[in-house]
């Protein structure tokens, strides 16, 4: 990987000698959570020899393989850690090795040598020269109806694989409204040895969602999830909550941590009808983008505040008047960002310099990587950037 200079940041501590003074040790007060400035400082790189929107999917058990998709050609790259590609293949379409449902998540791998593929059909198992090893096909038909790009939907531990599959039931009570919202569940656990689903948690008491007095859109609940070493947490697109499940009975709510935000605009239904009209300005509500456990007391959370309906107009006619496009009116005052959140209260935004694009993976606050921004950067290669979270 490509070295980028950075400044070596050295901590000098005052030791006071209380034996031969007889002053006593005096030790300064932590700075509360939000009052610390921080930043996703760039330390490493990963550079490409190939022109494309590369985003990184993720990287292998040993640190020494790099699992690389173009979002243009959906091809697959796999690299070393210096950049070298080693294998290019494309997956998708209607070959015998090939996966036909649409994508639902990243990549992630297995073991060193293998890799599993989230779609809406289900989970595909492959090899790390692009063979297809088995497809594990649900017991459901996966019914997808929103699909954001560059989503961790997978995670694995122990022999299980934890999905947000939507689809199961969906014959019995649809995707919205208040039977679905009483009776559905949110994440498949795929047991690789006994190659079977398992649906797990609905939405807790403690979430709005779990109401059958109010129908939300289905847009609302998206799920996001993350695993620690013994839980699962969950979050919902509109809601400012992270619910924790432990993973020995995920039937059983071990936590609601509400996220404080100062802004985060919500919509609510009058009633328990459900209304199929999807309004624009719903959309822009405050949104829970993705939440990563840095520890068992900390999350990393990406959001947005969201603005009200009144605001939305507004911005439709500012950008009108501008010649403007709406959403870059929208983006001006739709304000948010990554915070970290210990339970009870939020860091201050934490700053991110332009050429860093969409976080591709976290794997820790000192390994947090980054795609590149291509609205600031024109290169003839590729780069994912590695970062690490510290004080400014």
């Amino acid at each position: 990987m490509k070295k980028l200079n950075h400044l070596l940041l050295l901590s000098i501590a005052a030791i006071s000698m209380s034996a031969c003074s007889g002053e006593k040790d005096e030790t300064k007060p932590a700075t509360p959570l939000s009052e610390l400035a921080l930043e996703f400082e760039i330390y490493d790189s990963l550079v490409v020899d190939y022109l494309g929107t590369m985003e990184l999917q993720d990287v292998s058990p040993d640190q020494k393989t790099f699992l690389l998709r173009d979002q243009n050609s959906d091809s697959i790259f796999v690299s070393n850690n210096k950049g070298d590609i080693l294998e290019r293949f494309k997956l998708s379409g209607e070959g015998p090795n090939q996966f036909k449902e649409r994508l639902y998540g990243l990549y992630q791998f297995l073991t060193d040598e293998e890799f599993l593929i989230p779609t809406t059909g289900g989970v595909y198992r492959y090899e790390l020269q692009g063979k297809l090893i088995k497809h594990y096909k649900p017991d459901f038909t996966g019914m997808a109806q929103i699909i954001i790009s560059g989503r961790d939907n997978l995670f694995i531990k122990d022999e299980k694989v934890y999905l947000n599959l939507p689809g199961r039931g969906s014959n019995e009570y649809g995707q919205q409204g208040v039977d679905y919202q009483t009776k559905s569940t949110h994440v498949e656990v795929l047991d690789l040895q006994k190659e079977e689903y398992t649906p797990a948690i609905k939405f807790p008491n403690t979430s709005k969602f779990g109401s059958n007095e109010k129908a939300y859109k289905f847009y609302s609940y998206y799920p996001t999830l993350t695993l620690s070493e013994d839980s699962l947490f969950i979050s919902y697109r509109h809601e400012p909550k992270i619910f924790g499940y432990p993973l020995s009975d995920l039937n059983q709510l071990g936590s609601t941590k509400t996220l404080p935000f100062e802004t985060f605009v919500q919509n609510e239904p009058k009633d328990d009808k459900v209304n199929n009209n999807i309004e624009i300005s719903e959309l822009y509500a405050g949104t829970i983008n993705s939440i990563h456990v840095i520890d068992d007391n900390h999350f990393l959370v990406d959001y947005l505040g969201g603005i009200t309906k009144e605001e939305y107009s507004e911005a439709n006619s500012v950008a009108e008047e501008n010649g403007e496009q709406p959403w870059e009116e929208i983006g001006k005052i739709n304000k948010g960002g990554f915070v970290i959140f210990n339970g009870s209260e939020l860091s201050m935004p934490i700053h991110k310099p332009s050429i860093l694009g969409n976080l591709n993976k976290f794997v820790s606050k000192d390994e947090v990587w980054f795609s590149l921004n291509f609205s600031e950067a024109e290169n003839d290669y590729s780069v994912i950037y590695k970062t690490r979270i510290v004080e400014k």
